[in-house]
């Protein structure tokens, strides 16, 4: 069994296991219809464009049947020029394994099953193969049952492109996870610039659509895109905030508050100050008197025209809690009072094991009595004229319920099925809150006992075990909470929340409404654990959903993995290519730490790549053994290249001006580079390279000979002379114990 092979294995051990993912209901989702343009040809062939599972970048689509949970039927193979499996592979062929293996994993269908969610099963052991194959020549092996005749079993090598593998410490010093992420971002580049299937030069998918692929782009760090990013920010200058305003606008607050945020603190674009201040007055008015809790519509808004407010949404308090902590960064007004009641709603949604978020916040109910539960009454006033704002519908009436005089109960009433009693409201008139509605007398009255105990401030680190299925809002609660200087006590329940999102890698899809958005922000909840080897593991599971998710004619798509209901995920229609490729880009931009949400400007984890803390001081190598070590690097080297084997990666190498690849290693010491591109070529003495040049070289040998302790040795021996004492001990460990012993006496 490879290297790459066992890795897998290791990962369905450690999650795969316990993992379920497509939630089949009828032909749910099999037969949703995707809004992807770039995906239109299917269309062509099958009525309309499938949510199927996409096979990395193949060029083919296929599905899992309950019945037959280790195969991948093929329902579409792409017919285009840059289809690796065309005239290869044909519908209804039946793939049962790889690079001479069969799939040995069944796949679980399922939405409550233990565990969580996941992509197992014969997708996962592919995501292996494809790895394998695409970091040494390209071609993949596929075993296949033409036509689903088991007898007729074929082998049908697919070349696919040769791009290395993730390194170890992916999605840090990486060079695929560099590449990849240029890719993915010029990829919503040139869709903002298209107008083939919506207006030129603007991000579709709606608010989040918007801000994830913004926000991928400045996570890159990548000057090219620096012009079309202050394109899109001057957009904002000058932008005002109505809280009385229409539309589901509070997502779009919260989003724009990281998007400006993020931007002032690169920037200090001072063109965006007054909007940033705008928005950061009607926040507290997009919610309920500043409580923090939010919905689609601004409170103000729903009072006003009197419609009947949709569910409490936390991921929206989340979005705005991120925001506020970025203005407070950058020492911009933020409403301190809110800021405190999102972060008590956080307080009230943690349990020991996990901070617990389904859909809405929890509430403190279960540290205080029945009898003084939060409540909410309708109510109509005899007299009209009674008990107002002064502000018109929406506010708080400042004297409360003092002197309203009669009233009559709207709402509950007996017959609503969620009626509870209602004599708190006259019991408690003095501390009850009223608030002015739109209607002839119509006030709403909120309980508030003084004798309501909220959840304390944790005086220690939280012990997480557990993880959730709606991640988006938790990953956030993370973010929030970690950006910036901030007490212990909220370190604590960030680190609880970050773990909560590192113990799920397979749930990262599954929230409601919107899976991308639960993924993009569980990823950034997860990079700031403090739990190493969770957070290895976590970024080696999310690795196989880059693979997977690539396709053959550029960007990633939404694979049909989330366990949300039937109907709920917005993304197939809001941008199932351009969402899922923020999100697999804000993945590999962690380790760029560019932006605040990121880790810049602050200690977390993923600063290093690979989660532990602190760093230790790299070491110097004796000069007699730091030319033995060059030596055996660059005998190695000519062993691979006498035989054939060099790994046909990009490198970076300071003598080049882009990215080459090592073409051969001649007889005299001097070393062969031939650009990605194009056939020039030029060669160096060994001894002209520097220490970086060094080290990148000795990883090569050692993606090479991955079961060579001493291959593993020298790239951590020149790791850690480049002061990377991280990476260096990534290889020393898969060394092991026994020779990082002696490489120990070696250093001085």
């Amino acid at each position: 069994m490879n290297f790459r092979i066992r890795i897998s294995c290791a990962l369905l051990l450690a999650f795969g296991g316990i993992a379920s993912a497509v939630m089949e209901r009828g032909d749910y989702p099999w037969d949703t219809k995707l809004r992807s343009y770039y995906d239109t040809e299917m269309a062509e062939e099958l009525g309309e464009v499938r949510w199927l599972l996409n096979l990395g970048p193949t060029g083919i689509r296929a599905r899992i049947y309950p019945d037959k949970p280790t195969q991948l039927v093929v329902k579409y193979v792409f017919q285009d020029a840059k289809s690796p499996a065309k005239g290869l592979v044909a519908i209804d062929d039946v793939i049962v394994g790889a690079n001479g293996r069969k799939f040995k994993s069944s796949h679980r269908f399922g939405r409550n099953l233990p565990g969580g969610g996941g992509w197992d099963g014969p997708m996962m052991e592919l995501a292996a193969h494809l790895e394998d194959s695409q970091g040494k020549d390209g071609k993949l092996e596929l075993i296949v049952w033409p036509g689903g005749a088991k007898s007729d079993e074929t082998t049908v090598a697919v070349q696919l492109e040769p791009v290395g593998r993730f390194a170890p410490s992916f999605p840090f010093n990486c060079e695929r996870s560099e590449r990849m992420l240029e890719e993915l971002c010029d990829f919503m580049v040139m869709d903002f610039e298209a107008d083939n299937w919506k207006k030129e030069n603007q991000f579709y998918g709606g608010p989040h659509g918007h801000a994830h692929q913004l926000l991928a782009l400045m996570a890159s760090g990548n000057p090219k895109y620096d012009r079309l990013i202050k394109d899109c920010m001057a957009r904002y200058h000058g932008k005002t905030y109505d809280p009385a305003g229409g539309g589901f606008q509070m997502w779009t607050w919260g989003y724009d508050s990281i998007v400006m945020g993020e931007y002032y603190l690169l920037t200090r674009d001072r063109k965006l100050e007054s909007a940033m201040k705008s928005l950061a007055e009607a926040m507290p008015e997009g919610c309920h008197n500043g409580d923090g809790i939010y919905t689609h519509r601004s409170q103000i808004n729903l009072r006003r025209t009197g419609r009947k407010p949709y569910a409490s949404i936390a991921a929206i308090s989340g979005l705005q809690m991120v925001g506020m902590s970025l203005f407070r960064e950058a020492g911009l007004y933020y409403d301190e009072r809110l800021y405190q009641n999102i972060h008590q709603h956080y307080l009230n949604s943690t349990s020991p094991a996990a901070v617990n978020i389904a859909y809405a916040f929890g509430n403190a109910d279960r540290l205080n009595d029945a009898d003084i539960a939060h409540r909410h009454a309708i109510i109509k006033l005899h007299d009209p004229t009674k008990g107002l704002s002064g502000r018109g519908p929406g506010y708080v009436c400042p004297t409360g319920m003092d002197g309203i005089g009669g009233y009559e109960i709207v709402w509950p009433t007996k017959a609503d099925p969620r009626w509870k009693p209602t004599d708190w409201i006259d019991k408690e008139a003095d501390t009850n809150i009223l608030t002015e509605h739109t209607g002839d007398g119509i006030r709403r009255v909120d309980r508030d006992n003084p004798r309501y105990k909220v959840a304390p401030e944790p005086a220690k680190p939280y012990e997480t075990t557990r993880t959730g299925s709606h991640l988006a809002p938790v990953g956030m609660g993370a973010v929030a909470h970690l950006v910036g200087t901030q007490s212990p006590s909220w370190e604590y329940l960030g680190k609880h929340a970050a773990n909560t999102c590192v113990l799920g890698p397979g749930n990262a899809f599954d929230g409601h409404a919107a899976s991308n958005m639960h993924a993009f922000w569980s990823v950034l909840g997860a990079a700031r654990s403090d739990q190493p080897e969770k957070l290895r593991e976590y970024f080696d599971y999310m690795k196989t959903f880059l693979v997977l998710s690539e396709t053959h004619n550029g960007g990633l798509i939404l694979q049909p993995w989330g366990r949300d209901r039937p109907g709920c995920n917005s993304d197939v229609s809001y941008g199932p290519r351009t969402l899922t490729t923020a999100t697999g880009a804000i993945l590999l931009a962690l380790g760029k730490k560019h932006l605040r949400i990121t880790g810049a400007g602050s200690g977390v984890a993923a600063a290093s790549g690979n989660g532990a803390l602190p760093v230790r001081p790299a070491r110097t190598l004796p000069a007699r053994q730091a030319a033995l070590l060059d030596q055996a690097l660059l005998q190695a080297l000519a062993e691979l290249s006498h035989a054939g084997e060099l790994e046909p990666a990009p490198l970076e190498l300071s003598r080049a001006r882009a990215k080459v690849r090592l073409a051969r290693v001649e007889s005299d010491g001097k070393l062969t580079f031939q650009a990605t591109v194009g056939d020039k070529q030029a060669s160096f003495d060994f001894a002209d390279l520097n220490t970086e040049d060094r080290a990148r070289l000795a990883q090569l040998v050692a993606r090479h000979r991955p079961s060579d302790p001493e291959a593993q040795a020298s790239a951590g021996m020149f790791m850690e002379l480049t002061g990377d004492t991280r990476g260096a001990d990534e290889y020393f460990e898969k060394a092991g114990p026994a020779l990082r012993e002696q490489l120990d006496a070696l250093f001085e």
